[in-house]
C-alpha cells in the first residue's frame, strides 16, 4: 500500500472514528437531557394531578376525576395511569400500548386535600418514545456523518493527489533508478521541501549514473584484465605442453637411427598437443620439388587408405599442400568443402572436416610440410601457434639427423677414399709386376696362333722340313680344340690386361683432360652402348629394358673427364640392367634417369640419379656396394672392381659424391653428385 493510500485510510478511518464518536456522543447527551426533561415533566404532572385531583376526589366525582385523568393522559409518553381508593370506591385506570424496547418510569404519590389523605396515584412513564426518536436521530447523524466523510474523502484525496503529485513522480523516478533506469528525468520544478527534496533526487541520480559508469568501466577493466588472464595461463599451459613434447622429442629423437624413425617418433607427441584424427610428415624432393616423400603418417592414415610401405609413398604437391609450401605460411581450413584448394582430392582421400598444415623450414630453407586433419571443432590460432613450434622441432631434429648422417657418409667416404688410395699403392705395384709377364704370355700366345693358323712362309718352310702336312695339322688342332684354347687363353689375357688397366687408374689422379660436358648427352650416349654391348646382349636384351627420362634443361656443364664418368655410367647401367634381367627377374624392367642442378653449402653441383625397379639388395650388401673385389655374381662372372672404381673416379678424380639407396624389393638408385668446376 502507497503512503497515498495509507494517509487517505488513516484520514479516513480517523473522521469515521471521529464522527461516529462525536455521533454517539451528542446522541447519548440528548437521550439524557430528553430523559432529565421527562422527568422533570413527570415530577411537575404528579404536582399538577395532586392539585387538580385533590377536590374531584375529595368529593368522590368520579366523572371530574376521570376527566382529569385523561386530560393528563394524553401525554404521549405516558404509558398509564391509575388511581385507587377502596374506602370510596374509586379505581380508574387508563393504559396505552407503547413500542417495544425503552424503559418505565413509575411515579406513586397520594393525594391530600386538607391535610386529608385522599388516595394514592400511579404514573407509569415509558422512555420508548424517546429511544425511538433517539435511534432517528442517530440515523439521521449516521447518514450526515457518512455523507460528510464521503465528501471528505473526495476532498482529501483530491487535496492529498495534488499534493502528492511530486512526490509520486519522485517515487516513481526513484524505482525506475531502483531498476536501472538512469535515464528517467526528473522535475525539479517543485517548491517547498518537495523541490528541494527534487532536486537532491536528480543530484543523487547524477552521482549514482557517474558511479555506475565508473564502476562498469572497473568492472570491464577488470573482465578484461581476467580474461586476458585466463588468455595467458592457457597459452603458457599449452606452450608449456608443446615445450615438454619438443624436449620429450628430442631425447627420443637422439636414440633414433635413421631419418625417417625421427618422423615416425614425432607423429604420436605431435597429436598429443594438436589433437587430430590425421597426421602426417612431408619431405619434398630436392630434384623435384613439385613432389613430396611421406617419411611418416598417423595410423588412421595408414589403415584407412591401407598403406604397408611408407618409403615408397610419395604425393603431387598441389592444393592446400602447395599453399603451404610455396607461400611458406601456417593454412588452416576449417571446412575444406567449400575451401578452393581441397575441391579436387583423390577418390581414396581420407575425409577432411578440419585441415592445418605448418611448414617444416630450416632458416629459409623449406624442407616440407606437417599436417593435421579432423579436429573436432577446428583448428585455430593457438593450434596454428603450436604447430609452428612443433615443425621448427621437428625441422632442426631432421637437419641433426641429417648432419649426422652427412657425417657418417663423410666419414665412410674417408674410410673408402683411403682403402682406394691404399689399393691404389697396390695395385701399382701389382699392375707393373703383372702387366710384363702378362704381356709376353699374350704376345706368345698370339705367336702361337700365328704359326698354326696363319700360312706364312715361315711356317710352310717348318712343315716341310719335319714332314707336316699344315692342312692335316690345322684340322687335327680344330678337332682337339686347340685353337678355342688358344681364344681362351687370349681372352683372359686380355680380361686380365683389363684387370690390371682398373687396378692402374686407383694410382692415376691428374687435373688434366678436365673439359665441360653435357652430362644429359653423356648418358645417352652411355644408354646406346650399353644396348649395343656384346657382352651384354650375349646374356640379356638390353633394349627390352623402358627408360624414363627427367632432365633439367637448366642444368650446367660440368667439368669432368668424359670417358671416365662414361666408365661409371656402364658400370651403374649394366649392374642394374644384369639384376633386373637374370634370375627371377622383373616383369616390367625400368630405369628411371633424373639429371638436374644442386647445391650443398660451398659449391654448385650436378646430380645424376640412375633408379632401377630390381630386386634391391639387403643392408649388408649396400654397405660394402663400394669395396674393391666385392661382388656378388659367381666366380668367373665379375671382378668385383667395377663400382670400386667408380667410386673412386667420382670421389678421387672428380671430387664428387656417390651413394646407393636400396632395399630388398625396392629397387636400387645411385646418386652422383659432380661438381660444376673442375676438381683441379
Amino acid at each position: 500500500m502507497g503512503l497515498r493510500s495509507r494517509i487517505i485510510a488513516v484520514v479516513v478511518f480517523a473522521c469515521t472514528v471521529i464522527n461516529l464518536f462525536l455521533c454517539f456522543y451528542f446522541t447519548e447527551q440528548i437521550s439524557k437531557l430528553e430523559l432529565k426533561s421527562l422527568r422533570t415533566k413527570i415530577d411537575k404532572a404528579a404536582y399538577m394531578m395532586k392539585l387538580v385531583n385533590a377536590r374531584p376526589l375529595y368529593n368522590v366525582d368520579k366523572e371530574t376525576l376521570k376527566f382529569n385523568m385523561e386530560t393528563f393522559f394524553d401525554d404521549e409518553n405516558m404509558k398509564s395511569i391509575a388511581v385507587a381508593e377502596s374506602d370510596i370506591g374509586i379505581d380508574i385506570r387508563l393504559e396505552r400500548e407503547l413500542g417495544p424496547g425503552g424503559m418505565d418510569i413509575e411515579k406513586s404519590f397520594y393525594i391530600y386535600y386538607k391535610g386529608l389523605k385522599l388516595g394514592k396515584m400511579l404514573v407509569v412513564y415509558s422512555t420508548s418514545l424517546i429511544e425511538k426518536k433517539m435511534t432517528q436521530f442517530r440515523m439521521q447523524m449516521l447518514l450526515f456523518t457518512f455523507t460528510v466523510t464521503v465528501v471528505l474523502v473526495f476532498i482529501l484525496v483530491f487535496l492529498i493527489n495534488r499534493l502528492m503529485q511530486p512526490v509520486i513522480r519522485l517515487t516513481d523516478a526513484a524505482s525506475e533508478i531502483a531498476a536501472g533506469n538512469l535515464e528517467k528525468e526528473i522535475d525539479q520544478d517543485g517548491v517547498g521541501e518537495v523541490g528541494e527534496l527534487a532536486r537532491n533526487f536528480a543530484a543523487m541520480q547524477g552521482a549514482i549514473k557517474e558511479k555506475i559508469t565508473d564502476l562498469a568501466l572497473t568492472n570491464k577493466d577488470l573482465e578484461e584484465e581476467i580474461r586476458q588472464k585466463e588468455i595467458n595461463e592457457k597459452k603458457i599451459l599449452r606452450q608449456s605442453k608443446v615445450i615438454s613434447s619438443v624436449n620429450t622429442f628430442f631425447q627420443k629423437s637422439m636414440l633414433a637411427e635413421t631419418y625417417t624413425q625421427i618422423a615416425r617418433l614425432f607423429i604420436p607427441i605431435a597429436l598429443e598437443v594438436v589433437p587430430s584424427r590425421y597426421c602426417f610428415v612431408g619431405e619434398t624432393r630436392k630434384d623435384d620439388p613439385k613432389r613430396m616423400v611421406i617419411l611418416a603418417t598417423s595410423e588412421n592414415v595408414l589403415k584407412e587408405r591401407a598403406i604397408a610401405d611408407m618409403e615408397t609413398w610419395e604425393i603431387q604437391v598441389t592444393g592446400a599442400l602447395g599453399r603451404v609450401i610455396k607461400e611458406n605460411i601456417p593454412v588452416i581450413a576449417n571446412d575444406p568443402s567449400s575451401h578452393p584448394d581441397f575441391i579436387k582430392l583423390p577418390r581414396n582421400h581420407v575425409p577432411l572436416e578440419s585441415f592445418m598444415g605448418v611448414p617444416i623450414r630450416l632458416g629459409s630453407e623449406i624442407k616440407g610440410i606437417l599436417a593435421f586433419a579432423g579436429k573436432e571443432n577446428g583448428y585455430d590460432s593457438e593450434d596454428r601457434e603450436a604447430g609452428l613450434m612443433l615443425a621448427l622441432a621437428l625441422g632442426e631434429a631432421l637437419n641433426l639427423r641429417q648432419q649426422e648422417d652427412e657425417k657418417a657418409r663423410l666419414e665412410k667416404m674417408m674410410v673408402q677414399s683411403e682403402k682406394m688410395v691404399s689399393l691404389g699403392g697396390l695395385a701399382a705395384g701389382m699392375a707393373h709386376e703383372i702387366n710384363n709377364p702378362l704381356a709376353g704370355i699374350l704376345q706368345n700366345a698370339q705367336v702361337i696362333e700365328n704359326r698354326l693358323k696363319t700360312p706364312l712362309p715361315a711356317n710352310i718352310k717348318a712343315a716341310e722340313e719335319t714332314g707336316i702336312d699344315l692342312d692335316r695339322l690345322a684340322v687335327y688342332l680344330e678337332k682337339r680344340n686347340v685353337y678355342t684354347m688358344l681364344e681362351s687363353i687370349m681372352a683372359a689375357g686380355k680380361r686380365a690386361a683389363g684387370i690390371v688397366s682398373n687396378m692402374l687408374s686407383f694410382s692415376r689422379k691428374s687435373g688434366s683432360g678436365f673439359m665441360p660436358e653435357d652430362i644429359c648427352e653423356l648418358l645417352d650416349k652411355t644408354l646406346e652402348l650399353a644396348s649395343s654391348d656384346y657382352n651384354l646382349k650375349t646374356k640379356f636384351d638390353f633394349k627390352k629394358i623402358n627408360v624414363t627420362k627427367e632432365y633439367d634443361p637448366g642444368v650446367p656443364r660440368p667439368k669432368i673427364k668424359a670417358s671416365e664418368i662414361q666408365q661409371v655410367f656402364f658400370n651403374i647401367l649394366s649392374n642394374g640392367a644384369q639384376a633386373m634381367m637374370t634370375g627371377a627377374g622383373v616383369e616390367n624392367p625400368l630405369f628411371f634417369l633424373a639429371v638436374f642442378p644442386d647445391r650443398d653449402r660451398t659449391r654448385d653441383l650436378v646430380c645424376i640419379k640412375i633408379r632401377d625397379n630390381g630386386p634391391g639388395m639387403e643392408k649388408e650388401i649396400r654397405q660394402r656396394i663400394f669395396d674393391p673385389f666385392f661382388t656378388t655374381k659367381e666366380v668367373g662372372e665379375g671382378t668385383g672392381l667395377g663400382l670400386a672404381v667408380s667410386y673412386f673416379i667420382i670421389t678421387e678424380s672428380h671430387n664428387g659424391s656417390i651413394e646407393v639407396e636400396s632395399g630388398p624389393g625396392k629397387g636400387t638408385c645411385f646418386t652422383i653428385k659432380l661438381p660444376v668446376d673442375s676438381p683441379g
